[in-house]
């Protein structure tokens, strides 16, 4: 946990060397074609408003915005489509110390299983940490967003967590990007999302 990059070493033994799957294919290719889908899909057309004009960060965190409303919540779940981004990233203010972001009043989440914060606003000074409140753990990450999710999802799987309720499609669908089996039968939804970003051109 003090060295995140055994994250990597670690996932790539168990997982056939697919380390760096995600981080290739999501910002060239994965978030293109989720731009694609969004735009023919009814009520998501404005979150893509002003794309063009956003920084990396801001553009990648949007695009995972999109993806938890292409891949929504199991119905039941007591997490609505607009919070369940939460779930994967939440902020705090700039100067927030790392060591109180386990207290459930450090953050606006009250999610308890490892999740993703960042420290400041996407467009100028930021940390991404990852926070496991349960276990008192923080893991700061030197690297953007798209490394931080990388660094996450391998968490969960290097330490075989069950996937946040809340974020269960989606984390099937990186699941997908790492070309990985799928880990639950409930991935209807999923593989609908992976055939139209397959007839994409």
């Amino acid at each position: 946990m003090d060295m995140p990059s055994l994250l990597d070493s670690e996932f790539g033994r168990l997982t056939g060397e697919k380390t760096d799957l995600f981080l290739r294919r999501w910002e060239t290719n994965i978030m293109p074609k989720l731009r694609v889908v969004a735009a023919m899909e009814p009520g998501l057309s404005t979150l893509l408003r002003g794309f063009e004009n956003m920084t990396e960060e801001e553009a990648c965190y949007r695009t995972l915005v999109v993806l938890t409303h292409l891949l929504p919540p199991v119905s039941g779940r007591q997490c609505s489509v607009k919070d369940t981004i939460t779930h994967l990233l939440d902020f705090v203010p700039t100067g927030t110390r790392i060591a109180s972001l386990c207290n459930d009043s450090a953050t606006s989440s009250t999610n308890h299983q490892p999740q993703l914060i960042c420290i400041g606003n996407l467009r100028s000074s930021k940390q991404y940490v990852i926070v496991a409140k349960n276990d008192k753990v923080t893991i700061p990450l030197d690297d953007g967003l798209t490394c931080a999710v990388d660094k996450l999802f391998k968490l969960y799987w290097v330490f075989n967590l069950c996937y946040p309720s809340q974020l269960g499609p989606v984390f099937t669908f990186f699941e997908y990007i790492y070309d990985l089996p799928f880990s639950t039968q409930r991935k209807t939804r999923v593989i609908e999302l992976i055939a139209q970003l397959k007839a994409c051109k």
